[in-house]
Parts: C-alpha cells; sequence; structure tokens
C-alpha cells in the first residue's frame, strides 16, 4: 500500500511541476509577443499598380515594358543576380532596360562596366531620387515600368519577372 501512496504522491509532484514549467513558458512567450508587435517589417517590393514619380534621374519610360533591376554595392546576393540579369535582358535593347546601382566604391563601377552595353546605367546612393521614387526596396530587385511610369510587375529574381521575349 504504502508503494501505491508513494507512486501518487510522486505524479501529484511531476504534475505540479509541469504546470509550472508551463505558465513559465507561456509568460516568456506573451512577453516574446510584446517585444514583436514593435518590430518592423523590412522593406517590401514595389507592388504593382505604383506609380513612380519625383526623380531626377536621366531616365524616362518609353517602352511598353522597361525592366529595372536594382543592384546595391553591398549586397552579396546582387553579385549573383547580375549576370543573370545581363543575360535575360539582352535582346531588349538599352532603351528598354535600366539599372540602378545603389551604393559607391570599386564595386560600382565593376557592376556600370557589366551593364553598360545592355541598359541605361544609373548611379545613386541610398538617398537617390530614383531608389526613393521606387520606395527603397530591397536588393537585389526586379521591375517592369510601363510608357507612364508604372510597376506593373516586380520580383526578387529575373526568373520570377516577366521579361517580354522579343525586343
Amino acid at each position: 500500500m504504502s508503494f501505491l501512496v508513494a507512486a501518487v504522491v510522486f505524479v501529484g509532484v511531476l504534475s505540479a511541476v509541469n504546470l509550472f514549467l508551463l505558465l513559465a513558458v507561456i509568460r516568456r512567450l506573451r512577453a516574446h509577443a510584446n517585444v514583436l508587435k514593435h518590430v518592423t517589417a523590412p522593406p517590401a517590393f514595389t507592388p504593382p499598380g505604383t506609380r513612380l514619380a519625383g526623380f531626377t534621374a536621366p531616365v524616362t519610360f518609353t517602352s511598353a515594358a522597361t525592366v529595372v533591376g536594382m543592384f546595391s554595392t553591398d549586397c552579396s546576393a546582387c553579385d549573383e543576380h547580375l549576370p543573370v540579369f545581363a543575360e535575360r535582358v539582352r535582346h531588349l535593347g538599352r532603351d528598354r532596360v535600366v539599372a540602378l546601382v545603389v551604393g559607391g566604391g570599386p564595386k560600382e563601377q565593376t557592376f556600370t562596366a557589366a551593364l553598360e552595353d545592355l541598359a541605361t546605367v544609373v548611379t545613386e546612393e541610398r538617398d537617390g531620387s530614383l531608389y526613393t521614387a521606387f520606395g527603397r526596396p530591397p536588393f537585389p530587385g526586379f521591375y517592369l515600368v510601363d510608357a507612364e511610369g508604372t510597376v506593373t510587375a516586380s520580383a526578387h529574381s529575373t526568373d520570377e519577372l516577366p521579361i517580354p521575349a522579343t525586343a
């Protein structure tokens, strides 16, 4: 009989410890939820339908579908996306492709040299007017812009962007 009493007491103590641990975890999760409410989300890509205005960069969107590629000199993913972008837009011609290179230094010159034959290359700092007109999106970013300067598609990769097949 004493064995049964000991077993019941043990299960009771174990259940009480489990209850206290569960309450501690719930309290910790609530504290984390309050912290996460105050964390801001990273900037999103410029959504389709956004009208670009107020930029002073020497760019005009005269085509039905101008492809815009945004690259940053301090973005490691941009190094990988640059050759893919160059290959995907090669057939379009310079007047239908804009490449925005944000940053500076020797990497800016490398990006510009790789794109200058394929696109109108614009170089700016992070507070530049074209980058700001797009809403300061993350890098790399790829867009289709119509003749009125309205974003019609946006993507993180050129593979996701519906680039026209013909020039």
